[in-house]
């Protein structure tokens, strides 16, 4: 069968994520983290009894993921950490923090038309949703609620390439804006880097995730250096990971914008 090819013209602002949804703003008065008895019990409910045995059980039954290297997170479920993966899956990326963060709770920074979902928006925001906003008065908040979610232990997963290219082998370039959260935090890092191996019988190719880890942030340095380093590391790592995949079921690429119109 023939190649499926995606032509790009933007590798930090492209998206192929193909969900076309209607963006709603971000309420003022959005609530990020329910705190009250109500939503600590339906976070518990949706979380550890429903979503998370069912992700799991169709995670490990048909998706076949393998991880390597997961003993690189002994010894952290009892602290928050910050994990950064790359952003080649939709189902997968989603299901990943909460697997590799278990049984300590996964929150994820999301984009904020992620809760403008119909019909599953509140879900999103049950099960550790935290959406970017678009004004400054939302980012104090969402800076806060970051801020508690460390307080709370909670594992904290960001996708810094933020938008999905579906199978894709490399690691794109992203900024160093959200290393200034385990800076800030004083939280060991930890990276994720979703591969694409070639199975012998099926045309999906077999994903393989590795984890590497804990970095720190470097104290001798200013705050900007240092969030920079951090990122330089965690790119370095995950790009030598990527190098695993052996098989490209999409092929991206490059085209200018002028030739795409």
């Amino acid at each position: 069968m023939k190649q499926r090819i995606i032509y790009y013209s933007d590798e930090v602002n492209d998206d192929f994520a193909g969900t076309n949804i209607k963006k709603k703003p971000l309420p003022d008065n959005y609530v990020y983290i329910n705190e009250g008895v109500g939503g600590k019990l339906k976070r518990i409910f949706w979380y550890y009894l429903i979503v998370h045995p069912i992700l799991w059980l169709i995670h490990r039954t048909f998706k076949r993921v393998k991880y390597v290297n997961k003993k690189a997170l002994k010894g952290f479920k009892k602290q928050s950490c910050f994990i950064f993966g790359n952003h080649t899956s939709m189902f997968a990326d989603a299901f990943n923090p909460s697997y590799l963060a278990y049984p300590r709770p996964a929150d994820i920074i999301i984009n904020s038309d992620a809760t403008s979902i119909t019909g599953l928006g509140w879900l999103i925001k049950t099960l550790g949703g935290l959406p970017i906003p678009d004004t400054f008065a939302g980012m104090k908040k969402f800076n806060a609620a970051i801020e508690r979610a460390v307080e709370l232990k909670h594992w904290i997963a960001v996708y810094p390439e933020a938008h999905i290219w579906y199978y894709y082998t490399e690691i794109r370039n992203f900024p160093a804006t959200s290393f200034a959260y385990p800076v800030k935090h004083k939280t060991p890092v930890f990276a994720y880097t979703m591969t694409y191996k070639k199975r012998k019988h099926f045309k999906r190719p077999k994903r393989v995730v590795y984890i590497d880890g804990p970095f720190y942030d470097d104290e001798s340095l200013p705050k900007k250096q240092a969030v920079q380093k951090l990122r330089d590391e965690v790119y370095s790592v995950m790009c030598e990971r990527a190098k695993n995949s052996d098989c490209e079921y999409i092929k991206y690429v490059y085209r200018p914008k002028e030739e795409n119109t």
